[in-house]
């Protein structure tokens, strides 16, 4: 993947994330007016949207200042296929959980040289 396609999926995030705190403005205001109690886990996602904005919009500022992709903790550059998966990454260590994943979602072979998938465990 591209830089540009990078910024560009950047700007389709950014813009979403803010159509969903503006819907969110407008719901919110209309519970206060009818004086319900506005449910305590939409506000802790609000909070994550507005966090995932605030990262979306600094990967955006570093694609400008030309910063975008170098690590802010070692200086390494990292790769647009690994910033192509996470494009708000900051640092080498954001891709941990991912590599994690990577690993644990590979079919594991036993004795028998058969993984649960193909024994038929998980269908």
């Amino acid at each position: 993947m591209s830089l540009d396609a990078i910024w560009y999926e950047l700007q389709i995030m950014q813009q979403e994330l803010k159509t969903r705190l503006f819907d969110h403005c407008l719901f919110e205001v209309d519970m206060n007016e009818q004086n319900l109690l506005y449910p305590f886990k939409e506000k802790t996602i609000m909070i994550h949207v507005k966090e995932e904005l605030n990262d979306v919009e600094r990967a955006l500022q570093k694609i400008e200042n030309g910063t975008f992709g170098i690590c802010e903790e070692t200086g390494i550059p990292i790769s647009l296929d690994k910033l192509a998966i996470i494009p708000t990454a900051r640092t080498i260590h954001d891709f941990a959980f991912q590599e994690l994943y990577e690993r644990k979602s590979l079919p594991h072979l036993y004795l028998n040289q058969q993984s649960h998938y193909e024994v038929g465990e998980y269908h």
